[in-house]
């Protein structure tokens, strides 16, 4: 059995996870940076590890309580939530399952568990096992990139990821020592797909861009005919899209701009472009970018849409997919038509929608 294994200590560095290095078997301060700690390795550079003989006989293991195991399940799971809560990111990520794994699979793990360690103060996981006493747990995670995040192309893979992790018994109660993530690389089945986008025939991907480009232009008060959107648009209104966007795609820094580059939306969202520079919007030519707003009638908007999941309605022609748009906005009803052209799989690294025109009806 062969496993790409990443050390804890190596993903804190160039990943970017967040949890805790630990020295002695007890907990240090955290460290913490960006990439997923959820993510699957596409690929891994890392040497496989030399499995070290386990000793013999082997430390018997603490058995934590059950709501001991709750504790270190709600610990392990918080080291994800920092990346796994940043708003349209994921569409699925969660921690299936946490375990204590007993002795008589210690060894089937293929990890150096009697191995000295650096970040234990050369004590070996066995060595933590044995004094103060601990156990090892392991944890199943899965995770589904939205489109959008697949649009930066990341750089981990999503599915289903395994985690071992060294927890002890110390002083302070029960804490999480060390981790090891066994990369797997297993994908996730394919899920059944939505009745509307059966119809469509549609992608998934095309399917789920397609509703959130139609929600954001709602919510953006778009409600005027655009032949060539990324010629007609103005700044104030190109604001107020990337604001509405921002909700499905990242969301906004501290400083009020999108978390996701502009250009990477402008190109994916008015674009069927794959690669080459992405477009500057004329309105924006000779201007700063636009910090992202609310148009005026967001918060109407964004209940009426909220309250009515027949408020836009799609139709296909050919390559062509139309969102029909109807709000009964206090100042009147607004119709307006969406025309989506269709970015396939192929030659593209993943299928999308994005806007050719829209008139009002």
């Amino acid at each position: 059995m062969t496993f790409r294994l990443f050390r804890f200590a190596a993903l804190a560095l160039c990943a970017g996870l967040i949890f805790t290095i630990c020295t002695g078997c007890a907990p240090a301060a955290s460290a913490s940076s960006g990439a997923p700690a959820s993510s699957v390795a596409a690929e891994s550079t890392a040497p496989e590890p030399t499995t070290i003989p386990l000793p013999d006989p082997l430390p018997e293991p603490l058995q934590p309580t059950e709501e001991e195991l709750a504790a270190l399940t709600d610990a392990i799971e918080a080291g994800f939530r920092a990346d796994w809560d940043r708003p349209g990111r994921y569409l699925t990520a969660r921690l299936d399952s946490v375990r204590v794994i007993p002795p008589e699979e210690w060894e089937d793990l293929e990890l150096p568990l009697a191995d000295g360690n650096t970040h234990l103060e050369g004590k070996s996981w066995m060595d933590c096992i044995a004094d103060p006493g601990g156990c090892l747990l392991i944890a199943q995670t899965t995770t589904e990139y939205t489109p959008e995040a697949l649009v930066g192309v990341p750089q981990y893979s999503d599915g289903v990821m395994t985690h071992v992790y060294l927890a002890v018994n110390g002083d302070e109660g029960w804490t999480i020592a060390d981790q090891w993530g066994n990369y797997k690389g297993s994908e996730l089945p394919e899920p059944s797909p939505d009745p509307a986008q059966e119809e469509l025939g549609l992608t998934r991907n095309q399917w789920l861009m397609l509703q959130n480009q139609t929600r954001a232009l709602a919510l953006s008060g778009v409600f005027r005919d655009l032949n060539a959107p990324l010629n007609d648009l103005t700044a104030e209104e190109w604001a107020n899209y990337l604001y509405a966007r921002s909700e499905s795609w990242s969301g906004l820094t501290g400083e009020g701009r999108t978390e996701t580059p502009v250009g990477s939306i402008f190109r994916a969202d008015f674009t069927d472009r794959i690669s080459g520079e992405n477009p500057t919007p004329a309105a924006l030519e000779n201007a700063e970018e636009p910090l992202p707003a609310p148009c005026a009638a967001y918060e109407e908007i964004k209940a009426l849409l909220n309250a009515d999941p027949n408020a836009i309605v799609y139709e296909r022609t050919g390559d062509t997919v139309t969102a029909t748009l109807t709000l009964p906005l206090e100042s009147g009803t607004v119709a307006m038509e969406y025309t989506f052209g269709l970015v396939p799989d192929d030659p593209a690294p993943f299928s999308r929608t994005y806007l050719q025109s829209a008139r009002r009806a």
